[in-house]
């Protein structure tokens, strides 16, 4: 939301639907000047690592055009000096580190150490702070020195001391929105094929633009949902998950594959009409996957109908209605962006009244809060709480 504010409002940034991380030979020549602007000129040569023109796709990647922008709350400036920063560390010497890792040896059991000096910062100097605790957090275990002990193979060390410690590995945590799309932007790290997941490092799960919009529309389907900062799936989510699992439509390693065949294509070295025909084999495939599926079915609880008094009313993904002939009661589920849980449904029709729900979004674009009511002509209703104020004396 605040990238497109700086492309249209304060012009300082470029397109920022993009995914690249790349830019292209005539962008980098405007590079030094780019850096003179924004007060941090570079001594030659720069860095080309970021440049590339085979790898920039519909737009090079974003980058500050070097108009200063004014009057910026505190989430845009936080994030035009995360743009303004990685930049000038992409055109930054490289950092130069020496690691050592050392196996001991009791003659039972083996135990490693690591250890890591730096020779020079490079681009970590641009945010040296942050960089040095990044470091820390990415890999705990290993110790940073300002030197290196001078170890050699087959030496023989003198126990100091010894201890034993008990620890507890812990479940990874909840996704929250922040983690899913950093998981979905790299998604390629779970793959084990190597060449897959060379393939999947550059694209990942949708495009920055639509990552998002997956994750709601997913909401939206019923198939996850937010509870307090963490994203869970609903029942119905993992039953689709039991389903599909193991099944090809699921293989992430597809993907990669996909993205080396149009690599392949792109260079020349495949015509499109046999990944066409891979796909529609795949295609194929999967149908008969999922179409030879018996999956267990579930009977979901039915509520009594507020207008025809029988025991009736269904929930399904997109609404609440009765099935009975003749009465055409229904409740939509999406209530101004919010999803209705079966919960609040269940209460709309025993009580005529939901709890508060929290964040709905009117017509205008402003959040507020409300009761979802059912009125006597079987038709919703907001019902908003009382302001308490305080009763002045006279």
């Amino acid at each position: 939301r605040v990238c497109p504010f700086f492309f249209h409002c304060h012009y300082s940034m470029n397109y920022p639907r993009t995914g690249s991380r790349y830019i292209s030979e005539d962008v980098f020549e405007e590079v030094p000047t780019l850096l003179r602007k924004i007060g941090m000129p570079l001594s030659n040569p720069l860095n080309r690592h970021s440049v590339d023109n085979t790898k920039v796709t519909d737009h090079h990647s974003i980058i500050p055009t070097g108009e200063t922008p004014s009057g910026l709350s505190a989430d845009e400036t936080t994030i035009y000096q995360m743009v303004v920063n990685r930049f000038i560390e992409a055109f930054s010497p490289d950092s130069e580190e020496e690691r050592m890792q050392v196996r001991f040896t009791d003659g039972t059991n083996i135990f490693t150490w690591k250890a890591c000096r730096q020779i020079s910062l490079g681009w970590k100097a641009v945010q040296k702070g942050k960089e040095a605790e990044a470091d820390k957090k990415e890999d705990g275990d290993e110790h940073i020195l300002s030197s290196l002990p001078n170890l050699t193979e087959g030496e023989i060390l003198s126990l100091v001391n010894a201890d034993i410690t008990e620890h507890k590995t812990k479940p990874k945590p909840l996704y929250t929105e922040a983690t899913l799309l950093s998981a979905m932007e790299n998604a390629g790290k779970e793959i084990e094929d190597a060449e897959s997941k060379k393939a999947m490092a550059e694209c990942g799960i949708g495009t920055p633009a639509t990552r998002a919009n997956i994750i709601e529309t997913l909401i939206l389907r019923d198939y996850i949902r937010r509870d307090k900062k963490a994203i869970i799936p609903t029942e119905k989510g993992l039953a689709v998950y039991e389903i599909v699992k193991d099944k090809r439509i699921a293989n992430a390693e597809m993907t990669g594959s996909w993205e080396l065949t149009l690599a392949a294509i792109e260079a020349g070295q495949m015509p499109p009409e046999k990944f066409a025909q891979g796909i529609n084999s795949y295609v194929g495939t999967i149908c008969e996957e999922l179409l030879s599926l018996a999956p267990k079915q579930k009977s979901y609880p039915t509520y009594r109908c507020p207008k025809c008094g029988s025991e009736s009313v269904g929930i399904y993904a997109k609404v609440a209605k009765c099935r009975n002939e003749g009465c055409n009661f229904h409740v939509f589920r999406e209530v101004c962006g919010t999803l209705l849980t079966e919960n609040y449904i269940r209460d709309l029709l025993t009580t005529g009244r939901t709890p508060i729900l929290k964040g709905l979004i009117s017509k205008a674009g402003k959040k507020f809060n409300a009761r979802l009511v059912l009125n006597e002509d079987y038709t919703t209703s907001f019902e908003f709480e009382k302001r308490k104020g305080k009763q002045r004396g006279r």
